[in-house]
């Protein structure tokens, strides 16, 4: 399991250095015209020839931020497509809320934060922290929930969702059960990792993105 995770935190770092990539390519033009600037303010890069340059820098620098703030906004507001489940309560099923609980605890990983059941003969994690998912987020400590602040309050981190698959309840002994959604449930080690958390995001903002788009 050890090397599951760290073979998952080393894509999520790739998928990071990739955006971050990206971000520094598109400050690139903003830094050129800051240094084109700093060069005429202090004598040394002046002349027509210069003052073109900084003028055709500086358009290319607004431009390439007005279009990097537009993809992130899109970004950011975009609404991950999620799998259609029926939430199952704690009250209903304590069972098997108990169950799912003392696996986290043998596999020494984050319970997941509820659980939901789909028609398939499958099970995984669902991450379903993003705005569009659930409700507005609390304020935290010191924190006041001002009308008109422009501000939102931050989100404290969630587990994942464990979806099981309803035939599994049906034709399963609590054995085979806990055989069966103990892999899914140790994913909620790697999945509380930040980086890993930052580069599913980002993946799910990029496909929610297309969605929208197509």
């Amino acid at each position: 399991m050890e090397a599951g995770a760290q073979a998952a935190r080393s894509r999520a770092l790739a998928v990071l250095r990739v955006r971050g990539r990206a971000l520094g390519v598109a400050v690139l033009p903003a830094a050129a015209e800051v240094i084109l600037l700093a060069g005429a303010a202090t004598g040394h890069l002046v002349g027509p020839g210069w003052d073109a340059a900084r003028w055709a820098v500086g358009a290319l620098a607004v431009l390439v931020l007005l279009a990097t703030a537009g993809i992130a906004l899109v970004v950011a507001r975009a609404r991950p497509a999620m799998t259609p489940t029926v939430p199952v309560a704690e009250e209903s099923a304590p069972d098997l809320y108990r169950m799912v609980r003392d696996l986290a605890e043998r596999l020494e990983v984050p319970a997941p934060s509820a659980i939901a059941l789909t028609p398939d003969c499958d099970s995984w994690l669902e991450d379903r922290t993003h705005a569009a998912h659930g409700p507005p987020a609390r304020p935290g400590p010191g924190e006041a929930d001002i009308p008109g602040e422009g501000r939102r309050p931050r989100r404290a981190p969630v587990a994942p969702v464990l979806v099981i698959g309803s035939p599994f309840l049906w034709w399963m002994r609590v054995g085979e059960l806990r055989a069966v959604i103990a892999p899914v449930v140790a994913g909620t080690g790697p999945s509380a990792q930040p980086d890993i958390a930052a580069a599913r995001r980002f993946v799910r903002g990029l496909d929610a993105t297309l969605a929208v788009a197509a």
